[in-house]
């Protein structure tokens, strides 16, 4: 379940889905790089979390595992189906990076952040959203945040830094219970702002934003040989190229 893009796509259609679609846009919202030459990115399913009518929409890197799936519904498809671990990108080429529903179904989650080292800027900032150990949430298997790997706090702030990432920010979102009961959807708003000021530990989404670290061994690591890398360098033949080639 919640292995490819149909079952996320009914789980976010869902009213619950919705709920928690608008509770993590919010967490975003300040997280993406606002001007005409930025390059913003999501790896693994970005659709319910971005807004398409954004100046600088991001594009949507979805894994092979998850399949294709168009988006926007207006207007020219920003969402391309990737290896994961061999992104369609030259190095230091994005400005912001988002990982959701990514890291955690990745069986090699190293691999994925020594691949995000390399696209990121210099000056990039990396966001990761995952199931929080310590949450309602990653027990909820009728949810995608109760598959994959849950993490806690350290282990997450430690895998960034081992990786080449400085975490900056840390905190939880969603603190309404895993239920799709009318009544508690209801409530939603005012247990979120309940959780936040009294239990701002168990929410159920874990979102760490971190820093690239220019010296850090991850940047030495030499991108992984695929049947995409010659796609990718069609792709992206000018540092500043890909991502307009793929948006316009």
């Amino acid at each position: 379940m919640f292995e490819d893009a149909s079952d996320l796509q009914d789980f976010y259609r869902s009213r619950q889905g919705r709920h928690v679609a608008m509770r993590l846009r919010r967490q975003t919202a300040d997280f993406w790089l606002d001007s005409p030459n930025a390059s913003n990115a999501v790896v693994g399913y970005g659709p319910p979390i971005l807004r398409s009518d954004e100046s600088r929409p991001a594009t949507v890197f979805l894994p092979m595992r998850i399949g294709p799936q168009a988006w926007p519904n207006k207007g020219p498809n920003r969402t391309v189906l990737v290896n994961s671990r061999s992104l369609p990108l030259q190095n230091v080429q994005l400005d912001r990076l988002l990982l959701f529903h990514a890291l955690e179904f990745d069986l090699n989650p190293s691999r994925l952040l020594e691949e995000c080292w390399r696209v990121l800027d210099g000056s990039g900032r990396l966001m990761v959203m995952v199931p929080n150990r310590n949450g309602l949430w990653a027990r909820a298997e009728k949810t995608p945040f109760g598959h994959g790997r849950p993490y806690s706090r350290g282990q997450l702030r430690h895998l960034l830094q081992d990786h080449g990432f400085e975490p900056v920010m840390a905190h939880t979102a969603l603190f309404t219970p895993p239920s799709a009961l009318g009544m508690v959807l209801r409530f939603g708003p005012q247990i979120e702002r309940l959780g936040r000021n009294w239990s701002p530990r168990v929410g159920g989404v874990l979102i760490v934003e971190a820093e690239k670290m220019l010296y850090a061994s991850a940047g030495k690591t030499s991108r992984v040989r695929s049947g995409l890398a010659g796609g990718a360098a069609k792709l992206a033949p000018q540092p500043t190229g890909a991502m307009r080639d793929i948006s316009d």
